[in-house]
């Protein structure tokens, strides 16, 4: 007679062989490739349970045929929502029921037009335009500056077209409507003529314009330049006027020098506030209002602090008097001996306006992202999108088109193509921006908001994250699992915030957090893998049965490589989503088809075999005692093992915990070397005390928690969690 463990051996020696084997027969062949090619046509849970051959599969993979027939029972497991800890799987005291939930997707997908990564992602590229528009802006002042000094007629400002257009946006006038003739008019007018062709045009604008340079009727200067130092400084300041401060830091530094150059030159008060640069700045500093009047800010300032009934202290209290601390005037507004600040008053002044120039504009900047995020969150078309115009012209700005560039029809065609196809129209334009723009939202090839096509499945990630928990934190005691849990709560955090922004199999290796984190939620050791070994896999093609990645002894990592969305080229597609199953799940549920396929044979030559393979599957998994008391083909293994009886499951549910940690080193499990040598031990016992009754074990197996629970068990199974 052939032991039990020589039996095993030759089965787990080589475990790759052995499933291959199995996977060889005809029937489980059948089996397979029928559930490989309709589990994607399923949309429904009553679609599911009716397709006998697609749900009793999935059933026996996971250890579950003998419920197949709870059918009522089974649906409310599927139909649970897994992110509710109070849901009906969740709260099953078997984890095998929420398991099976998990592989499936049987809710509705969540629609969104843009998720919340996505939504992100174009308000930076948004911001950012704006702040490369500042460095645009701040070029093109300098580039004026310069250039305008070498202006000697009109002519020579009108035919540059960079000096035209500088000027024409400073007094927002629109280069479209504005022949160089007819500006030409404009700039050659004398505008202290009431019946020149400025003043008779009727246009403020206008004047304003002739009145900032100096021109002569026939377009020459009336000066050595064309601007005075004063007109050039109106002109520029009236450019940056249009820009969002907070792009351009140099125009906080330009403010600050010149306030530093005058502050130290004026004698009084008024020749503060009548300069409206000085003014705007001290209101800025100081976060007065911009109405503030002259009048106001002169009492505050020329206030006597040694009086408790002073203007200051009477009018705005410990506001008003830290504002008259910041100068230097006396009471009747002329500047103390010395300067109107001091160094240390100029430094504090500074320092305040640097922190709050830029607070209208930047108020200005989260009212509008608090804006599109509203609106957002109601897109339900593309059409919603792009018939909102504050919205429009965020998304034309955060992807550097100009008005009209592209017509609103086309932009429809781009938000609505599918960028996992070649052939699309926005992959067919091979313009950056707008591929870009198309990946930036959801949208249906009709217009309709749909489900973000991600890296992998949201129940995926999810699933990924807590598997990573909790091998990180298993067999550990506090206070060492307490910190552990924190720290890979942490690493969940950052895998699922980032995966989700993943396009590419490039991006997602070239993460190397990303990597170590799939290969723990697995059980795998980052530290046996290399950078080419994992190119390798997500290389590999799964229809293969010779790929690198299914070639592989350990079935793990093929099931790593199938958990994304990726094709061949290691870009996203949407072919392997499927409907209730994405690719990953569903090559996880064949692997352990097979495994149950496989034990089921062997127990029908030895029992003992198929439990050995079973605790052999399933040690990696055991937190703790508790976790082989409730399952009742590894507490047989146990007590055989060990020597109970099956009075053993009498005593007290903690003191068999006890004696279950007494005589086992629950770390062990987690080393295939201690394991074996556990089932050298089992499985001598076992032909032991089993020479005459291996039916009884297989009767253990048949009806316990590794495969099955009996119609007699339901209820007790179903009974929820206490806690």
């Amino acid at each position: 007679m052939v032991s039990t463990y020589l039996s095993y051996d030759l089965v787990a020696r080589d475990m790759k062989a052995s499933l291959d084997r199995v996977g060889s027969s005809n029937q489980v062949q059948r089996e397979a490739e029928y559930y490989k090619e309709n589990i994607g046509k399923v949309t429904t849970v009553d679609e599911f349970l009716d397709d006998y051959r697609l749900y009793s599969y999935a059933m026996k993979a996971h250890g579950l045929e003998e419920m197949t027939y709870a059918k009522a029972f089974m649906k409310k497991v599927l139909e649970s929502d897994l992110s509710d800890e109070n849901s009906y799987a969740n709260k099953l005291s078997d984890d095998r029921y929420r398991t099976f939930a998990t592989a499936f997707t049987f809710s509705t997908a969540t629609t969104d037009a843009q998720s919340d990564s996505q939504e992100d992602e174009m308000i930076g590229l948004y911001k950012q335009a704006l702040a490369d528009e500042g460095t645009e802006v701040e070029e093109e002042v300098a580039y004026y500056s310069e250039a305008v000094d070498n202006v000697q007629t009109v002519s020579d400002l009108l035919n540059n077209s960079r000096l035209r257009n500088f000027v024409l946006d400073a007094f927002e006038l629109d280069s479209t409507y504005y022949s160089v003739d007819f500006l030409t008019s404009v700039l050659t007018s004398d505008v202290s003529d009431p019946s020149s062709f400025v003043n008779q045009a009727g246009n403020e604008d206008y004047v304003a314009l002739a009145s900032a340079f100096g021109f002569n009727a026939d377009g020459t200067i009336s000066g050595a330049t064309a601007q005075t130092a004063a007109q050039k400084t109106s002109v520029e300041e009236l450019y940056l006027d249009v820009v969002p401060s907070y792009t351009i830091p140099y125009i906080a530094e330009r403010e600050q020098a010149y306030y530093e150059s005058k502050i130290a030159t004026i004698t009084n008060v008024d020749e503060l506030t009548n300069d409206s640069r000085l003014f705007n700045y001290v209101k800025t500093a100081f976060q007065l209002p911009a109405t503030t009047l002259k009048a106001t800010f002169s009492n505050i300032v020329t206030s006597d602090l040694s009086d408790p009934n002073n203007y200051a202290q009477q009018q705005g209290g410990s506001a008003y008097t830290s504002i008259a601390a910041m100068f230097n005037f006396e009471t009747d507004g002329t500047v103390v001996a010395g300067s109107a600040q001091s160094a240390t008053q100029l430094e504090r002044t500074n320092t305040a306006y640097l922190s709050h120039y830029d607070d209208a504009d930047q108020e200005d900047l989260d009212d509008l992202v608090d804006f599109y995020s509203t609106q957002m969150s109601s897109v339900e078309t593309v059409d919603d999108l792009l018939g909102n115009s504050r919205m429009y012209a965020m998304l034309l700005k955060a992807y550097d088109l100009e008005e009209g560039e592209v017509s609103k029809a086309n932009l429809r065609r781009v938000l609505t193509s599918d960028l996992t196809d070649p052939k699309s129209y926005a992959n067919k334009t091979k313009d950056e921006r707008l591929i870009s723009m198309a990946g930036a939202f959801n949208f249906s090839s009709e217009g309709e908001a749909t489900a973000p096509l991600l890296a992998q499945s949201q129940i995926a990630i999810t699933d990924i994250a807590k598997s990573y928990i909790v091998n990180k934190t298993r067999l550990l005691e506090d206070p060492e699992k307490e910190t552990a849990k924190t720290a890979a709560t942490e690493e969940s955090t950052y895998y699922q915030e980032t995966v989700i922004g993943i396009r590419t199999v490039e991006e997602l290796l070239e993460d190397p957090r990303l990597v170590d984190f799939l290969l723990i939620s697995k059980g795998l050791d980052p530290e046996e893998v290399d950078d080419e070994f994992m190119q390798q896999l997500f290389a590999s093609d799964l229809e293969d049965p010779k790929s690198f990645a299914n070639s592989q002894a350990d079935e793990r990592y093929a099931e790593i490589v199938a958990s994304f969305n990726f094709d061949s080229e290691g870009k996203l597609t949407s072919d392997t989503v499927g409907t209730v199953q994405q690719r990953g799940a569903v090559l996880e549920t064949q692997n352990l088809y097979l495994h149950q396929t496989m034990e089921e044979e062997q127990g029908d030559s030895n029992a003992g075999v198929r439990l050995a393979l079973y605790w052999e599957r399933m040690a990696p998994t055991i937190n703790t005692a508790y976790d082989i008391l409730g399952d009742n083909a590894l507490l047989q293994t146990f007590r055989t093992a060990f020597g109970y009886t099956a009075d053993f499951s009498s005593l007290d549910i903690d003191k068999q915990a006890a004696l279950v940690e007494k005589n086992l080193d629950l770390e062990e499990l987690q080393d295939p070397e201690k394991v074996k040598k556990f089932l050298q031990r089992f499985t001598s016992m076992y032909d032991i005390d089993n020479v005459d009754t291996s039916s009884g074990a297989l009767s253990v197996l048949t009806n316990s928690g590794s495969v099955g629970i009996s119609a007699d068990l339901l209820m007790s199974i179903s009974q929820l969690k206490s806690g």
